[in-house]
């Protein structure tokens, strides 16, 4: 496949809609895309617990548990654990003293380039919110055994894409002995 045309048909605050014309042995057809920044998220650990976020989701109407995360700002993308540090110390006020990268997610490939850089934040340092916009002056932070927080995958009570792919990532480098329980290095 191969790019005829694009035109833009809209451009957001973070988003800009595309429409590309494409070409292939079967002949053109056009596709809908979404163009994103990117963005990081970040799953805090201390101890053999997790913490997550509760904020407002416009798009869903509803109230959703995740990860901090955030989109990368103009400069970022060369250093996203940098971004993924910030959101740490907006949305929830820890500081890491070790950070694990756990994953790159494509969240939605059939719309949208947007990319995610997963993070798991170890050997916290407690230094108070710096919420930055009205989800993260609303959200609500809360702490949970890490199972717990597996186990809400299974029954539905965590629903983010990023937050599940984090968790069952942090889930299998425990698993693999590559991470012990508490965050330190394993011998595999």
């Amino acid at each position: 496949m191969r790019i005829v045309s694009k035109r833009t048909l809209a451009e957001g605050v973070l988003l800009t809609f595309e429409q590309l014309v494409l070409a292939g042995d079967e002949g053109e057809t056009v596709r809908d895309v979404i163009r994103h920044p990117g963005g990081v998220g970040v799953l805090p650990v201390e101890g053999e617990d997790v913490y997550l976020v509760v904020q407002h989701r416009a798009a869903l109407g509803a109230d959703v548990a995740e990860i901090p995360a955030g989109r990368l700002e103009p400069g970022e993308n060369a250093d996203p654990e940098s971004a993924a540090r910030r959101e740490l110390e907006e949305e929830i006020g820890a500081r890491a003293g070790r950070m694990i990268h756990l994953a790159t997610s494509h969240p939605s490939p059939g719309y949208t380039d947007e990319v995610l850089e997963l993070y798991a934040a170890l050997e916290l340092t407690w230094v108070g919110r710096r919420p930055e916009g009205w989800e993260e002056r609303h959200l609500q932070v809360e702490r949970m055994p890490f199972e717990e927080a597996v186990r809400r995958i299974g029954d539905g009570r965590i629903s983010d894409a990023k937050t599940q792919v984090a968790l069952l990532a942090w889930k299998e480098l425990l698993r693999t002995g590559l991470v012990l329980e508490h965050g330190k290095e394993g011998t595999k």
